[in-house]
């Protein structure tokens, strides 16, 4: 076998490897964020190629995109690590409406009291009395429930 065309194949499959693999390479409408099929990842490395993307892309992102990359995560711990970075980081500010369904959609207890608390201080100075209840109450444990609940009754004008 030939060196030079065993040596000009692995170059030009290592240069198509690079590209596949490139977070940066333009994706194709619905799969942003998304690994190519053919690179046989296991389930971690998928979810890794997808946290990397978002990380590398929240600040074009829009909140649509940012959750659908979210959901699409195989782990529901990453997807949790996900929802956070479209809560805390994209480079526009959330509407209540999309932060109350960040928190809505968190799996765990913990993460989704703390997008609520997020919700309700992000929007302190605008939120209405009732809409800050109603997230205080969805609040999973007991004690956030109440305390939120006095926030909201106490504090908010």
């Amino acid at each position: 076998m030939d060196t030079r065309w065993l040596t000009t194949v692995l170059t030009i499959l290592t240069a198509l490897n690079i590209f596949a693999f490139s977070a940066d390479a333009a994706p194709a409408q619905g799969t942003l964020c998304q690994p190519p099929r053919h690179a046989k990842l296991a389930m971690d490395q998928r979810d890794n190629w997808r946290e990397d993307c978002l990380k590398k892309r929240k600040a074009t992102l829009t909140f649509n995109q940012c959750m659908a990359i979210a959901s699409s995560m195989e782990y529901s711990n990453n997807a949790e690590d996900a929802r956070m970075v479209c809560l805390y980081d994209l480079s526009k500010t959330l509407s209540l409406k999309e932060c109350a369904q960040v928190a809505k959609s968190m799996e765990y207890a913990d993460s989704g009291d703390e997008a609520r608390w997020e919700c309700i201080r992000k929007n302190n100075t605008t939120i209405s009395k009732n809409q800050c209840l109603k997230l205080a109450k969805a609040m999973s444990y007991p004690a956030n429930v109440q305390r939120a609940g006095q926030y909201c009754t106490q504090e908010l004008k």
